[in-house]
């Protein structure tokens, strides 16, 4: 049967497809798994040199800014401190913090006050202190490189949107006291604590003059200073970076340099090459193809960690720019779509049995409710519900994807001939260039559209600090909905996941939310894909606690022992 040949021919290209994190929107290459010879893009170090830890991540034209993907890269992990520290749940630690010897957040989540160590400095020996801490607030919100859980956090300070619409000189819920900064929020911050586990704080002196807009092309990030345990020795801008132990952090000083050769990060298609040449110490990938490869591979072991990482099919409901009405306004086509997909056979054959069908954009766990449907593979059941919805057999789905590896055109592929077989077309096209206006731009009515943007189905990715990170831009006039119309019900559900700061709470709201998410399909979650940690037994002792790598926990790498 043709529909057979081209699934198997599909699913056999796409074992190479190496996916990378997309969760800001972004547009990110995925790698094939091409590598180059080892001795070719790793010129320096002694592999068995025990005072080097190798790893992957180092900059290829800049160093990136912390406050948009705030763990993705090694440098960014190990160069900057954060105020406070989370586990390797990404829960933040109560009591004492990172830079701030104390924190405490009032009950009603609406007062959170630091107050930082004593002689902490930078790496160039300047002093950090409060006054900087608030101007790096105020700072990082007239940029447009913000991770969007740090952006809603510091938008819910008292003052924020006077400060931004230009009539107040400063943020007034901001207040500074020697050593002692206060933040009073406006409204509830959900995410508060957990953004100064990951917002990394960078020197005032630096950047004071830098427009905002044009942060990343700052001459800063190209040998940055941060307070971390580790500082810049030697950068040879896509060649290797060293990173050496800072003296003067206040955790202790490390006893080994780190060598980075350059790569994505998560995309590194050398990873193997370097793994099995002794030139990678600790990593991570999404890349089966390159797991499969290291598995047995002597002195190289492999952790599999389970993340917020959703792959999906953003769902455009607005009605067409000429008026007409969108072809999956209607719930019982976006069920029909599910039903149609295969998403067992299809996972088993692109990630060999790595990946999990996905049945709501949160990830399997405790954050997730029971019961839901799990729209399990159903061509008749999807024929039914498009009859009952009228469907126009003519109707042809424009679905756009940004990912520009041959993967994930297969994908596309595979996809496509499923749909067909229940009577759905389906026309797929890679976009390129401003992808933000592409994908995301939102409709000047958000209630009553007509869309912004010219697509029906957006093949992507959420990499999720947190839950609201998931649902928040399905919210009435939320600056990247590009798809989701008003919803009384749906507004609702979102604004009680973002009404209060106790867990218990918010675990409640979200199930609501989860519930009524499952049965409309507002989004069609696709796959839940775990990361792979990369860690060699060049790692004596120290890496005791393991979390999303992708993200900034309490690892203390200062103290990690090699051999």
């Amino acid at each position: 049967m043709k529909f057979k040949k081209i699934l198997s021919m599909g699913l056999a290209l796409a074992l190479a497809v190496s996916v990378t994190a997309c969760g800001s929107g972004n547009s990110k290459s995925e790698t094939s798994n091409t590598e180059t010879p080892a001795a070719e893009v790793a010129d320096t170090g002694n592999a068995s040199d025990p005072n080097v830890l190798y790893s992957n991540g180092g900059p290829t034209e800049f160093f990136e800014t912390p406050w948009l993907n705030p763990g993705t890269y090694m440098y960014n992990k190990v160069l900057y401190s954060r105020l406070i520290f989370a586990d390797e749940n990404l829960t933040p630690i109560s009591g004492e913090g990172d830079l701030a010897q104390f924190y405490e957040m009032s009950e009603d989540g609406k007062t959170l006050t630091f107050v930082l160590r004593d002689g902490i400095t930078w790496h160039d020996g300047e002093p950090i202190t409060a006054e900087e801490i608030q101007w790096n607030i105020e700072y990082a919100l007239k940029t447009t490189v913000l991770n969007s859980v740090f952006r809603s956090t510091f938008e819910a300070i008292e003052g924020a949107k006077a400060y931004l619409d230009g009539s107040a000189e400063h943020i007034s819920g901001i207040a500074v006291d020697g050593n002692k900064i206060t933040l009073t929020f406006a409204t509830v911050a959900p995410d508060a604590l957990l953004t100064f586990t990951q917002f990394a704080p960078l020197p005032q002196k630096y950047l004071k003059d830098t427009d905002p807009i044009t942060l990343q092309q700052a001459s800063f990030f190209q040998s940055p200073v941060g307070s971390g345990p580790f500082m810049i020795d030697e950068v040879q801008m896509n060649n290797y970076t060293i990173l050496k132990p800072f003296e003067n952090y206040y955790g202790g000083k490390a006893e080994f340099s780190i060598h980075l050769n350059p790569s994505a990060g998560d995309s590194d298609p050398n990873l193997v090459t370097n793994a099995k040449a002794g030139k990678l110490d600790y990593a991570y990938t999404k890349n089966i193809a390159d797991v499969r490869a290291l598995e047995g591979a002597q002195g190289i072991n492999i952790e599999t960690v389970n993340v917020r990482y959703t792959r999906l099919f953003y769902m455009n409901k607005f009605n067409k720019k000429d008026g007409s009405a969108s072809p999956l306004a209607d719930q019982r086509v976006r069920q029909a779509i599910a039903y149609a997909l295969d998403m067992d056979s299809i996972l088993q054959g692109v990630f060999d049995g790595a990946a999990l069908p996905a049945n709501s954009l949160t990830p399997d766990g405790a954050d997730k409710v029971d019961g839901l449907n799990d729209y399990k593979y159903d061509p008749e059941k999807a024929k039914q519900l498009l009859k009952e919805a009228n469907w126009n057999p003519n109707t042809e789905l424009d679905v756009v994807y940004y990912y520009t590896d041959q993967g994930t055109q297969d994908l596309m592929a595979i996809i496509q001939q499923y749909l067909a077989e229940v009577g759905i077309k389906m026309n797929a096209r890679l976009v390129e260039g401003d992808l933000a206006t592409i994908l995301w731009k939102a409709p000047e009515d958000p209630v009553n559209g007509p869309s912004a943007v010219d697509w029906d189905m957006c093949y992507a990715a959420n990499a999720a600090l947190s839950l609201h990170e998931y649902y928040d831009r399905y919210a009435t006039g939320y600056s990247i909905n590009s798809h989701t119309p008003s919803d009384p019900t749906l507004d609702a559900l979102i604004a009680a996941t973002n009404s209060s700061v106790d867990a218990e709470a918010q675990k409640q709201a979200f199930f609501k939310l989860q519930k009524y998410e499952n049965e409309t399909l507002f989004a069609l979650p696709l796959y839940y894909q775990p990361i792979f940690l990369i860690v060699s037994d060049k790692i004596e002792s120290g890496l005791d606690a393991i979390g999303n790598p992708q993200f900034n926990y309490k690892w203390n790498i200062q103290n990690w022992k090699l051999k």
